[in-house]
């Protein structure tokens, strides 16, 4: 595995950009301030009905809406308010990228791979044997990994870039068909000796560690 850096390619530069207009959307309001006036309105109004209504089920339903309509006015504008902080920073982070025009990636070339099929909603798991008697673990926990990979040159993104585009990984190479440990043999696996980090490495042979499974 080798650290580099290189200049964004051009559907990294297309996906920076969509987050881009994607984060600006966010930051307009769908609510306007006439919308909290009518709801606050709503909600007096429900609560005098519920206060005149003789009848418990009817001042237990009038009094519920009441109290949703004050608890939105309450605190949708401070919920509002911190979603359009985290789309200006967002915002701010991909047009950084955009501007500097450059990431860091580490490049793998792959020897062998396994992938140990999901058990329950833990995702699947990639064993990727780099050099003799050096493997990777990686994990798909979204599925965001089956449309091209594995394969056996690629790049994996920093985390930072992930957490911002949810792209993990950048294959170099056409998709190949991995070696395949199904998902109870994995889950065996994983009592018995615990569950990898994800993207840390290992010093065992691959087939060794195939013998465990």
């Amino acid at each position: 595995m080798e650290k580099i850096s290189r200049p964004l390619l051009a559907n990294e530069i297309r996906l920076l950009n969509k987050l881009k207009s994607n984060a600006i959307k966010e930051r307009v309001s769908k609510f306007k301030l006439h919308d909290f006036v009518f709801i606050f309105l709503a909600g007096a109004v429900f609560t005098n009905m519920a206060m005149l209504m003789d009848v418990r089920m009817a001042v237990i339903v009038f009094g519920t809406i009441a109290a949703l309509c004050f608890s939105f006015v309450l605190f949708a504008p401070y919920e509002m308010y911190k979603q359009r902080a985290q789309s200006r920073k967002r915002w701010s982070q991909l047009n950084q990228l955009l501007m500097e025009n450059g990431i860091q990636v580490t490049r793998v070339n792959a020897l062998q791979v396994a992938v140990a099929k999901e058990y329950e909603d833990e995702g699947d798991l990639f064993i990727i044997e780099y050099k003799a008697g050096e493997v990777l673990y990686l994990w798909d926990y979204d599925d965001q990994l089956k449309k091209r990979f594995p394969c056996q040159q690629f790049e994996i993104y920093t985390a930072d870039f992930t957490s911002l585009t949810g792209r993990p990984v950048h294959a170099l190479s056409e998709r190949i068909q991995p070696r395949v440990i199904d998902a109870k043999s994995k889950w065996k696996y994983l009592k018995k000796y615990g569950g990898p980090g994800h993207l840390t490495t290992e010093q065992i042979e691959f087939e060794e560690l195939m013998s465990r499974f």
